[in-house]
């Protein structure tokens, strides 16, 4: 992960899949970079508004030195939360007040601006619920059950439909601009077996309920060793890869939007999504470098890039 402040305490965090988002948001918040909640400008090929129903650990930290806030975020997002479920629990958390998801061009996403709530069982932040009406709570006893309740509104658009003149929290995905969804036609797994397990193959092979796994098996030996490879059925390979050109692009359309509408970052989050294999590794590379690029403007002339 890597971190660029900038003479503004804007800091800029640059890391491989998007559930860590979670933890830099409230680290910022914990630092005093986030000292209200703010709009998110969540810049995605996937909206990531996942519901989870509930968290083995309560979403709200209940100890007292910053040192340990921030360790115990890091580890909740690494242990509770992942790359599709992230969003949700920072608004609850109060990080996150409104939440924009812009989808790139190349999507067939229709618009939307709705309102939508979110609280937990007795505030305890464990188990979630979701579209509790706010009037409930003029019932004591509703009011009890969820007093944490948050309002906020949720939209759905383009970059050119973004509010003007905001205070946000800027997070982009690198997959907006380039995206390989069928991301399982790619994943294989090897795993070693014994001598016995790979002399019976064939009787595996032949279980009635393997055809419905939705996995196929391959069996090899190396070094005198025995492994099953594991890999999803390939599906339809869904993606979209455009050239170089027609990234760069993008990448200037976003920031002339962006700068246009006199955006003000108080933070910056960038996915680069590729452990996952949203957006490919060589991809990846291209786009984080021209993307910093692009953003200077928005952060400050004078930032740097400490690993």
């Amino acid at each position: 992960m890597d971190v660029m402040k900038t003479a503004r305490k804007t800091s800029v965090f640059i890391f491989n899949e998007h559930n860590e988002a979670f933890f830099h948001w409230q680290r910022a918040r914990i630092l005093g970079d986030l000292p209200d909640a703010a709009d998110l400008f969540h810049i995605d090929a996937h909206h990531d508004m996942g519901k989870p129903p509930r968290f083995g650990t309560s979403l709200y930290f209940r100890g007292s030195t910053r040192e340990d806030e921030i360790a115990y975020y890091r580890k909740f997002a690494q242990t509770e939360l992942t790359i599709a479920d992230f969003i949700l629990p920072a608004v609850l958390n109060g990080v996150v007040r409104n939440v924009y998801f812009v989808f790139p061009k190349w999507r067939k996403f229709k618009t939307f601006r709705k309102f939508v709530t979110i609280t937990s069982a007795f505030g305890e932040g464990k188990v979630l619920k979701y579209s509790v009406k706010p009037n409930a709570l003029s019932n004591p006893m509703v009011a009890k059950a969820y007093p944490d309740l948050k309002k906020f509104q949720y939209a759905a658009m383009k970059a050119e439909q973004l509010p003007k003149n905001r205070k946000v929290i800027l997070d982009i995905d690198m997959d907006y601009f380039a995206c390989r969804d069928s991301i399982h036609n790619h994943m294989a797994f090897d795993l070693e077996i014994t001598r016995e397990q790979f002399e019976n193959r064939d009787g595996f092979l032949a279980h009635q309920s393997l055809p419905f796994s939705g996995f196929q098996f391959n069996f090899y030996q190396r070094d005198g060793k025995y492994f099953a490879n594991i890999s999803r059925k390939k599906g339809k390979d869904v993606s979209h890869l455009p050239t170089e050109k027609e990234i760069l692009h993008e990448i200037d359309d976003l920031a002339r939007i962006l700068l246009k509408k006199r955006i003000k970052p108080m933070a910056v989050t960038i996915c680069r999504s590729c452990h996952s294999g949203y957006c490919p590794g060589d991809y990846a590379r291209f786009i984080e470098k021209h993307l910093l690029k692009a953003l200077q403007p928005l952060i400050d002339q004078d930032a740097s890039i400490e690993s």
